[in-house]
């Protein structure tokens, strides 16, 4: 099965990142849209991924909507995202509120300080440059506007909460398919291949995709009770 769509995207959602100029520099910088050849169709956002792993499902559709301009859109999904842990959509985020060259999406320096903040929770080194360069391209007083927003957004979107909750959600939804792929059985998810497939290489597929987006956050997080939506 070829994945299509997914966290892997979420660099590219609103065609901005940190070049190497910018990262020379202390500049988050536009770069070029995504080429035309990459673009996302609503149909291409796999909708039987949207329980499995969200993350990638709404960073998917939130492509979609940038692509076509519609950025509130855009901006929702990229957010519901964030909710199932995804720190590429956190990066992402950030991106858009410190730039602020996204139409009807004005620059908040403290708002990306924050999100860039939470992208950088599993100290991976692409998402920690971002936050230093942030903050060193912000001033005193929205570093600390930055601190009361993050404190609040963690209760959402820090890996504590937001990461158990999307590996609990996970676990759940992947469990029927495991149970299939231990009986040699069959599994198909909506969109995600055209026809069921043997049940272990889907579930080793998807247990691969997990790995990825869960990266870091293993061992991270205290496990307790937590309602799963």
């Amino acid at each position: 099965m070829k994945r299509r769509g997914g966290v892997a995207l979420a660099l590219a959602i609103i065609g901005v990142s940190l070049s190497m100029s910018a990262a020379s520099t202390g500049t988050p910088a536009a770069t070029p849209a995504v080429p035309a050849d990459e673009k996302i169709y609503y149909n291409s956002c796999m909708d039987g991924l949207e329980q499995i792993l969200p993350g990638d499902y709404y960073a998917c559709r939130a492509r979609y909507y940038f692509q076509n301009g519609h950025n509130r859109l855009g901006l929702s999904e990229l957010e519901e995202a964030a909710y199932w842990a995804s720190k590429d959509a956190q990066y992402a985020l950030g991106l858009i509120y410190f730039n602020g060259d996204m139409k009807d999406l004005p620059a908040n320096h403290p708002l990306a300080l924050a999100w860039f903040a939470l992208a950088a929770e599993r100290n991976d080194a692409p998402h920690q440059q971002a936050y230093a360069i942030a903050r060193a391209k912000s001033s005193d007083g929205e570093i600390q506007a930055s601190e009361p927003l993050l404190k609040k957004m963690k209760l959402k979107y820090g890996d504590k909460v937001a990461g158990v909750r999307a590996m609990r959600r996970f676990n759940h939804e992947i469990a029927p398919l495991e149970d299939a792929a231990n009986s040699g059985g069959i599994a198909y998810i909506r969109g995600y291949s055209p026809f069921p497939e043997d049940a272990n290489t889907v579930v080793t597929q998807l247990h691969a995709e997990a790995d990825k987006a869960f990266q870091g956050l293993i061992g991270t997080v205290t496990v307790g009770p937590l309602q799963v939506r």
